[in-house]
């Protein structure tokens, strides 16, 4: 009874994101869009979206806050975003999108469905990042403006439509206090947050930038803002639960997808290296295939990660955003023993998360 109390008292007052310990066993979370059969763009039944929380030994996964992405008076996950688990295991941060105030916010829920919260202070905010100890979130906001340049259909000067898009990394105490921006606003720059580091003094940030040449891998000192350059030609990198190491996907060797009418581009694979940059080892070799969401296992012996065949059509990459029949890969650290997780042609996996927490370790996949 105590600790039910103790529980209810820290969602009421905003409290770190702490929960009651869950059955043991791996488990990951994954955001799902699931086509209905037969469906066709304006005809109803919709796709929907959901939650999914799945066993990466069978790969049997249970759904949550499923629903059609518009649906009034429903939170349902948003897709295009990884889940984050909090560091107990207990909770699953994600952004989710209010059918009836028609916005996207940062929400937690327990691995059974049940205890769904909005985070406060998360208003517009996507890909949350929970810190080691549970009393931060990092998230990203987004701008995007276009304005038509009149001048343009007058005197023929300058660009026809002028766009403003940006990202910026924030991060929120979760006991109180505003939201704290720690990247700046400007157009074409874009900061996301992927892992904060074990303990909790760092945080990695894929930054992309208008002004430079390649997607870039920075850590940023969560002391006094300080950033530097880890890597060059990745994303998404995540820390190792020990912090030794990093996993990433970038395009640090030309695996290129041939694409209709010379669209070619480049696909990502999967790597690790030390937690500096240096060391770097490449795991995937799959030719025209495009690797995303490493997430370690709590053992650090073992990732998950996504995997969808390069689109090849005229608008290259466009089915990358309902990627439909990809799949939930895991490999060992070393790059031994890559399995498949799970695969449906209906269904689109976006991003996955390992859950963390003692007696969820999976340890060395054996070949």
């Amino acid at each position: 009874m105590l600790i039910v109390l103790v529980i209810l008292l820290a969602m009421l007052v905003g409290a770190p994101v702490v929960s009651a310990e869950v059955a043991p066993g791996p488990h990951l979370a994954s955001i799902e869009l699931i086509e209905r059969k037969g469906y066709a763009p304006n005809l109803d039944p919709e796709p929907s979206v959901a939650l999914a929380v799945i066993d990466p030994s069978t790969g049997r996964e249970k759904l949550y806050l499923r629903g059609k992405i518009d649906e009034r008076k429903r939170v349902v996950p948003a897709p295009f975003g990884t889940p984050s688990w909090a560091a107990d295991g207990g909770l699953i941060a994600f952004t989710g999108f209010d059918g009836n105030a028609l916005k996207d916010r940062i929400y937690v829920v327990a691995p059974d469905g049940t205890n769904l919260r909005p985070l406060p202070r998360t208003q517009n905010g996507s890909d949350p990042v929970l810190s080691p100890d549970g009393h931060l979130l990092a998230f990203t906001r987004s701008r995007y403006r276009s304005h038509i340049n009149k001048n343009f259909f007058k005197d023929f000067k300058g660009e026809p439509v002028r766009v403003y898009s940006s990202k910026t990394t924030w991060i929120v105490d979760l006991a109180g206090g505003k939201p704290r921006r720690l990247t700046p606003w400007r157009n074409g720059l874009y900061n996301t947050p992927t892992s904060f580091s074990p303990d909790g003094t760092g945080l990695l940030l894929t930054k992309e930038d208008d002004r430079l040449d390649g997607v870039r891998v920075m850590r940023m000192s969560l002391a006094d803002g300080a950033t530097n350059e880890v890597l060059k030609g990745a994303v998404e990198a995540k820390y190792s639960p020990d912090g030794s190491r990093i996993a990433f996907v970038g395009y640090l060797h030309r695996d290129i997808v041939k694409a209709e009418e010379n669209h070619d581009y480049l696909a990502s694979e999967l790597y690790v290296a030390a937690a500096n940059g240096t060391g770097v080892r490449r795991l995937s070799r799959s030719k025209g295939v495009l690797e995303s969401s490493p997430s370690w296992d709590p053992s650090g012996q073992r990732l998950a990660y996504v995997q969808l065949k390069g689109d090849t059509s005229f608008l290259a990459g466009l089915s990358n955003l309902f990627p439909t029949g990809n799949a939930l890969m895991q490999v060992n650290a070393d790059g031994t023993c890559r399995k498949k997780i799970a695969s449906r042609p209906s269904t689109a996996f976006y991003g996955v998360a390992w859950q963390p927490g003692v007696g969820r370790e999976a340890g060395p996949i054996i070949c």
